[in-house]
């Protein structure tokens, strides 16, 4: 229940939320209207219905004392409506209850035969309203009776239904029953009004949300792309004010973390390149020293100085460079950098995986793929790379047939220039970049690297991507910019 909730219209949309205020609050206050005003627009209803029923019952009376006997019945059916009827008996009608159902049964009857058909739409009493128990005739006030001879009046039920009967002048009674059928609630014209009403009011806030929605959305997207290290660049400050403040102050945020990464990146690179100077001056005048054993050692240091020195500068120039996010298969990328390793001669080999579009920087990608992979083949002997499609991410795995590495040292080895390998030999790995830079790298995409010993034996180091959308980029006037590339090219340009 509380994951259908999660999902629902009323979390997911802007929209849905305006509209089910808006509706919540139109028909709290229709249903207070309606309370107040329906009974009294009910009792206004059945006056009029009340007053015209004993009208057109005086109009007939007088019909039947003006027309000879022999077109009494043509009078009668001449003056019965879809919801009347009128008939004539010798005598009073003493059994009130008696006479409600026969003029039901009339009412009922299309034909006027007095045989109910069902067929009419005037509706009986239990249909109409609750049968009220008065089975004894009322005498009508002279205000409301035309006639100056009295009328005995009933009703025949709690909503419109009335009847009456009056004596004739020449002799016998005549007898007059009325009901209408009573529309339902969402057949009144309050219901249309309140539907028409809902309507427009869902459209206004459909129309509401989507105009406060829009720079909303573009926002989210925009921040999701600068958290894959991507350029969004400066989005447009439209909108309401609220959201125009927020959209200011992304743009703010987004510019010092640039001017912040940048110069800390140059800062880096400028460290780097100093210190080739004095490295190169030691290694000159190490030269000279003429004990051997000592003049090695010195060489050595410097020459491992010299790696740490360079592998520093090429992240540094690759952090610089500001490589642009394209579209690119992610399976083959990385199933050629597998057949690029495998053609040196190394132990590597990729499951075959399906095409996974992916929005990346292919470079910066392929050199983190590349730093475990050959992790995996010079401590582990081997590589096993498969890709899978988790529900959360996309997992790279590269398994390899290690000893592993204590799970307590999981996180140290994420720092630069550490290697647990204790030899610091080159010949037997590198500088201690290749997992931070892949770490970095995973990073700036929105994902990470996760280390673990696997049950079988061996280690794997994975790359978790995040499901980043295929589809075109947001440009900086808030539209969109589609920028396909193949693997093939990506692989040519990295």
């Amino acid at each position: 229940m509380t994951r259908f909730w999660e999902r629902s219209i009323w979390n997911r949309s802007l929209a849905g939320q305006l509209v089910g205020f808006m509706l919540v609050a139109l028909l709290v206050s229709q249903g207070i209207s309606f309370l107040i005003y329906y009974d009294e627009h009910g009792q206004a209803l059945r006056d009029t219905l009340k007053e015209e029923f004993l009208v057109r019952s005086a109009s007939a009376a007088r019909l039947l004392e003006t027309t000879p006997s022999a077109y009494h019945a043509d009078v009668l059916k001449a003056v019965d409506t879809i919801y009347s009827r009128f008939w004539v008996t010798d005598q009073l009608p003493e059994d009130v209850k008696a006479w409600k159902q026969g003029a039901w049964r009339r009412l009922k009857d299309r034909e006027g035969n007095g045989e109910g058909t069902g067929s009419e739409p005037v509706v009986d009493a239990t249909a109409a309203g609750p049968v009220i128990s008065n089975y004894s005739w009322g005498n009508l006030p002279a205000d409301q009776w035309p006639l100056e001879r009295p009328a005995r009046f009933v009703r025949l039920d709690n909503a419109f239904g009335v009847g009456l009967v009056v004596e004739l002048e020449g002799g016998g009674w005549l007898n007059a029953a009325m009901a209408k059928s009573k529309k339902p609630f969402w057949m009144s014209q309050s219901a249309v009004s309140v539907g028409i009403t809902a309507i427009l009011l869902s459209l206004i806030a459909v129309l509401a949300a989507r105009r406060i929605g829009r720079p909303m959305n573009r926002l989210a997207q925009a921040a999701e792309a600068f958290g894959r290290g991507e350029t969004p660049g400066r989005l447009p400050e439209s909108g309401p004010e609220d959201i125009r403040r927020t959209t200011e102050a992304f743009n703010r945020m987004q510019e010092r973390l640039r001017r912040f990464v940048n110069d800390r990146t140059s800062m880096l690179a400028a460290i780097g390149h100093d210190l080739r100077t004095p490295i190169t001056s030691l290694r000159l005048r190490a030269e000279f020293i003429k004990d051997a054993e000592m003049r090695d050692k010195i060489l050595a240091t410097l020459d491992e100085m010299q790696a740490m020195t360079e592998a520093t500068l090429a992240f540094a120039r690759e952090e610089a460079s500001g490589e642009e996010t394209r579209l690119v298969d992610l399976a083959a990328l990385t199933e050629s950098i597998c057949e690029d390793l495998a053609d040196l001669g190394w132990d590597v080999r990729f499951a075959d995986s399906s095409r996974i579009p992916y929005r990346c920087r292919p470079s910066s990608l392929r050199r983190a793929i590349r730093n475990l992979v050959e992790n995996a083949v010079r401590y582990g002997e081997r590589a096993r790379v498969t890709m899978t499609m988790r529900q959360d991410y996309i997992e790279i795995a590269i398994d390899d047939d290690g000893n592993g590495i204590p799970a307590g040292e999981f996180e140290r080895v994420f720092a630069p220039f550490v290697r647990l390998e204790g030899s610091r030999s080159r010949e037997t790995g590198g500088v201690g970049l290749g997992l931070s830079v892949a770490r970095t790298i995973a990073r700036s995409h929105g994902g990470d690297v996760v280390l673990a010993n696997r049950d079988a034996g061996g280690f794997r180091a994975a790359i978790h991507l995040p499901h980043a959308p295929a589809g075109p980029k947001p440009a900086t006037d808030g539209q969109f910019m589609a920028e396909p590339i193949s693997a093939t090219r990506a692989l040519q340009q990295s």
